[in-house]
């Protein structure tokens, strides 16, 4: 079953890693979303892990997942033939997304001057590595670029030490969720007033916007945050952030105030059910400690902080992340597990709203796959379930056929020219 969301509006999908997850989306939603590829394929085909290990353009998990929904036709962009059966699908549908290197697409025909000619109500979306202006605008890209140029790495790693790269690859997921998002917000005048926009959505920008508190922080207090570890906030307050526990790790931080302190009382008295607290923490009001970030911390301040982690520490290595978990639920304490894999895949609260999908792989991989769902849950209208990842070049026939009206001779000549 399509969602009903945005069926009947079409997408056409030009992006890489930079973009993949845009399209995932908006299939998701219901819309027609039609990848446009080389004929060997995109390079997302190409990003490992691959299923079993074994390397092919069906086998990354990268590709199945986020091209899950999508049509897919190939056209060789260095063929005219290729490039005017992208403008002619161009101009029968309501969303272009790409993210070619600034300025090729314009250089062939397909930039949004082109194009919006042709259909005035295209919304046109380029993701690119540094935006369109400025003098960063024609830098070269790779996911360590984005984070770095982007402020995350600064931050990621041990105080002394190099910074430490990103997990994984994830700065393009970023940048396709606000794709799709900016896309949406100039769909909504366009009901109005019937005309399309260019978007540009900025990478290092999206990288930006995940810092968080960091970006404020020299204007509320003077100064920046710094690589510190497992720890937060200058050395003359600093905090732990990660703990140990039996079976990984825990991210929670100790504060006061209204929210904070009544966390923090209920975090305390929890410890002292099994012997870990102190006096002193006991009798603490904790809804008027408020140290800062980078507030100097007097001697007593600091005994107190260290003591009380020491505490937590030991607290946590009695139990594993899942009975931490549950229990700072039912006594509403903030913190939460650092999660693998593996507990992401049994997490109780993504079963209970039946997060993941089982998608039919029998006629690509002889196998259904567990994938991600919808990303959100909506009552009336609601998302996917989506269908598997297409084959290089799978609906050509249906598209450039069904859509374009071409015969199938002329597609055979087609692909026989390397133009499809």
């Amino acid at each position: 079953m399509t969602s009903e969301l945005l069926k009947g509006f079409r997408m056409l999908d030009l992006t890489d890693e930079k973009g993949a997850l845009c399209g995932k989306m908006f299939a998701d939603m219901g819309a027609e979303v039609i990848k446009i590829e080389p004929p060997g394929g995109c390079a997302t085909r190409t990003i490992p892990p691959f299923l079993e290990d074994v390397p092919g353009p069906d086998r990354s998990f990268y590709a199945i997942a986020y091209h899950a929904g999508k049509k897919s036709v190939t056209a060789n962009l260095d063929n005219a033939e290729a490039r005017a059966l992208v403008t002619e699908l161009a101009a029968k549908s309501d969303f272009v997304v790409e993210s070619f290197p600034l300025g090729y697409l314009d250089s062939i025909g397909l930039g949004y001057d082109d194009l919006s000619r042709r259909n005035s109500r295209l919304i046109y979306t380029s993701i690119t590595p540094f935006g369109d202006k400025g003098p960063g605008r024609n830098y070269q890209w790779a996911d360590i670029i984005s984070w770095a140029a982007g402020g995350m790495m600064y931050m990621m790693g041990e105080e002394g030490k190099p910074p430490i790269q990103m997990s994984l690859p994830q700065a393009g997921l970023h940048a396709g969720a606000e794709a799709a998002v900016a896309s949406l917000i100039a769909h909504y005048p366009r009901q109005t007033d019937g005309m399309g926009q260019k978007i540009v959505v900025d990478m290092q920008a999206c990288v930006v916007w995940t810092l968080m508190n960091e970006q404020a922080m020299p204007i509320l207090h003077g100064d920046h945050i710094r690589r510190t570890g497992v720890f937060t906030g200058s050395a003359d307050a600093r905090r732990k952030m990660v703990y140990k526990c039996k079976d990984g790790h825990i991210s929670a931080l100790i504060a006061g105030g209204a929210v904070g302190g009544a966390s923090t009382k209920a975090l305390v008295a929890w410890m002292n059910e099994k012997g870990f607290a102190a006096d002193w923490m006991l009798a603490k009001d904790w809804a008027t400690w408020v140290p800062g970030m980078f507030m100097k911390m007097t001697e007593r301040d600091r005994f107190e902080i260290d003591d009380l982690e020491d505490r937590i520490q030991r607290f946590f290595l009695t139990m594993t992340k899942r009975e931490i978990y549950e229990g700072t639920l039912k006594r509403r304490i903030l913190l939460a597990p650092v999660a693998d894999v593996s507990d992401i895949a049994h997490d109780v609260q993504l079963e209970a709203r039946q997060y993941f999908v089982e998608i039919d792989h029998d006629d690509t991989l002889g196998r259904k796959l567990t994938m991600p769902g919808a990303f959100a849950k909506l009552s009336v209208t609601p998302l996917g379930p989506q269908s598997r990842a297409p084959k290089i070049g799978e609906h050509n026939r249906e598209v450039y056929g069904g859509l374009l009206g071409i015969g199938d001779d002329r597609i055979a000549n087609l692909k026989a020219n390397g133009a499809i």
